[in-house]
């Protein structure tokens, strides 16, 4: 194993444990019309770093580095022949460009994370998450307690977003936040690590309170869900405690849950009104009918962009390789953006877009599911392509991709940690059987 790490895998956990505070400190700056694009320098810094760090370590030959290559040279390739198809002038080839640097980003952190997985194998890479959690749930309550920060939409008290930009992409945040540090509790509890699992509970409260005041539908049930997940898994699979133990314990703890939400039912009825007040608004507003309700009007939106993209008088071209995304937003206005990663996918990048994304995201999914790959990071990767499916913000979004980027890097260092440990089990096993023949052997 490699004792000496390179500084590039420093910097690389250093920028990436930071990103929650860039786009924090860049709402800021637009909450106070200061005009300095924090967050897109960052991430255009970020695209930069990996590719020079990805090609300086060379590319290896193999099927993972094919479909990566094939993902960000194809969907290049798709900019610029839209650029020719529809015409479109440099501004829009740029603005499409800012967003590819977004949708490109969780491949490339991948690969850097793939090309140097040895060194990444003796280091605690899932740490990254706790400090990620912990800058997300600080940079929310403390603007809350300071009565600073925005609602999460204009003109209404429903949720509340800080200074960060989307509350969509913060919901998702937040979720994989609870994730993680639900995890490392387990963890935690696993060891009988008191302080730790002490400090690990009231994180995890934080990131709950946070979603509460985010106020949306997906984060506030995952919250509810995740939770009570915990609780059945200390009681069923918690083999460190004795049944007794862990019966009184989860006791305790449900007792302890419901004390709190009593104690707090106040500022959970003041945080959620505008959200009940809002769902009950659009409830009547769309005659009872809950698929619109649920979709948030994505349903609608959906038809009306796929008569956009479908329609006859475009070009021949465009179900292959789609509008970009500059092109709608201008042209389609509000049917521009359905908020469904997959259905925005196919209008701004065509079918071949499609398959390009599907090809790349499925060869993640199906290593996390092999048995004996499936981790935590399995549980984060489904539950980011849960909520792209049903409500955007994870491929196009640069907080939710680099959310993304990070789990699919753990999903490669799992696969390799057992590939590593089958190594070694097997130069053992040849060790022992020389040691018995031979009497001796040198290493």
């Amino acid at each position: 194993m490699t004792k000496n790490k390179p500084l590039n895998i420093y910097f690389f956990f250093v920028i990436m444990s930071v990103f929650p505070l860039i786009d924090f400190l860049n709402g800021l700056f637009i909450s106070f019309n200061v005009s300095l694009p924090l967050g897109t320098a960052y991430r255009f810094f970020c695209v930069i770093y990996l590719v020079a760090c990805i090609l300086h370590a060379g590319l290896r030959k193999n099927f993972y580095t094919l479909i990566s290559i094939s993902f960000i040279v194809g969907a290049l390739m798709l900019l610029f022949l839209q650029a020719i198809v529809l015409q479109n002038s440099m501004t829009f080839l740029f603005a499409d460009l800012a967003v590819f640097t977004k949708f490109f980003l969780w491949v490339l952190i991948a690969y850097f994370v793939y090309q140097r997985k040895e060194i990444f194998l003796t280091m605690n890479y899932s740490k990254i998450f706790l400090v990620v959690s912990i800058l997300f749930t600080l940079e929310m309550l403390i603007p809350y307690f300071l009565n600073m920060g925005n609602q999460s939409y204009v003109n209404s008290n429903a949720g509340y977003k800080s200074f960060f930009f989307a509350s969509n992409d913060l919901t998702i945040a937040f979720m994989i936040n609870a994730t993680f540090v639900g995890w490392y509790f387990i963890k935690a509890l696993e060891k009988k690590a008191f302080f730790q699992t002490l400090a690990l509970v009231v994180l995890y409260l934080g990131i709950i309170v946070t979603l509460i005041l985010i106020s949306t539908k997906t984060g506030i049930l995952y919250g509810i869900l995740f939770t009570v997940g915990i609780l059945i898994h200390f009681l069923l699979f918690q083999k460190n405690f004795k049944p007794i133990y862990r019966l009184v314990i989860f006791i305790i703890a449900v007792v302890v849950l419901i004390g709190l939400v009593t104690a707090g039912w106040d500022f959970i009825i003041s945080a959620t009104s505008g959200m009940v007040d809002r769902i009950t608004y659009f409830y009547r507003l769309y005659n009872g009918n809950l698929i619109r309700l649920l979709t948030s009007s994505r349903s609608d939106y959906m038809v009306a962009g796929y008569e956009l993209f479908a329609n006859n008088r475009n070009n021949f071209l465009i179900p292959l390789i789609g509008f970009g995304f500059e092109y709608r937003s201008i042209n389609f206005e509000r049917y521009g953006l359905i908020e469904m990663d997959p259905v925005d996918g196919l209008y701004a990048l065509g079918l071949i877009g499609v398959v390009l994304t599907t090809v790349m995201l499925g060869y993640f999914f199906f290593v996390s599911l092999k048995k004996q790959n499936r981790s935590i990071y399995t549980i984060a990767f489904m539950v980011l392509m849960f909520y792209s499916i049903s409500a955007g913000h994870v491929m196009f979004s640069a907080l939710s991709s680099t959310m993304l980027g990070l789990v699919c890097g753990g999903i490669l260092l799992q696969k390799y940690k057992h590939s590593s440990a089958n190594e070694e089990e097997a130069v053992s096993k040849e060790v022992k059987q020389s040691e018995y023949i031979n009497g001796w052997t040198k290493i």
